[in-house]
């Protein structure tokens, strides 16, 4: 049973064909690549967290894919999730804080600076950006435009994420402008 991250798929989203660059004709050619690219990787008992924007608007395409796909499905919602209604996720969250095999992770849709539990060695998860964001020491983009369009292992992330140490991080806050007192 493997654990598997991704977001930012865009089922059904033919203009993020050109945002993205992804090398396909049509949103049903890209559709049909991003199933078989998940199937490909997950088995029916695997757990698969989707960060965010799993589709753009349609109901019935997001049903459709949904339904297509192996695996339990765990929705972080993300800006594209209005049709997070579909039914077919085991759960839907705004964020999630949990630890698998022994690793701390945190699970939102866009990227932050700080998070719950970076200072204790918490990974943090997002999407949002596509690849065009550099991770921060203890972040990972799990996009499928990061990842050759399909699901990232917790294995490939804890092998890929620059480990956060805090005794480097600046010990002083950057303040703009100073306090004015009396």
């Amino acid at each position: 049973m493997g654990v598997f991250f991704t977001s930012d798929l865009h089922f059904g989203h033919k203009n993020i064909i050109d945002y993205c660059k992804r090398p396909f004709a049509s949103v049903e050619a890209m559709d049909r690549a991003l199933i078989r690219a998940w199937n490909a990787r997950i088995e029916p008992e695997d757990t698969v967290f989707v960060l965010g924007d799993f589709a753009f608007e349609s109901h019935a395409r997001a049903t459709y894919a949904l339904s297509q796909l192996n695996g339990e499905k765990i929705l972080i919602q993300g800006n594209h999730d209005k049709v997070s209604t579909v039914n077919g996720w085991k759960e839907i969250h705004d964020s999630l804080l949990l630890r698998i095999n022994g690793t701390g992770l945190f699970l939102y849709h866009y990227p932050l600076r700080d998070w719950p539990g970076k200072w204790k060695g918490v990974i943090h998860l997002y999407g949002h950006v596509h690849g065009n964001l550099e991770p921060l020491p203890g972040t990972m983009d799990v996009g499928v435009d990061t990842w050759g369009g399909a699901p990232v292992s917790l294995r490939e992330i804890v092998k890929a994420v620059t480990p956060f140490d805090p005794s480097k991080e600046r010990k002083q806050a950057y303040v703009q402008k100073a306090w004015k007192h009396g």
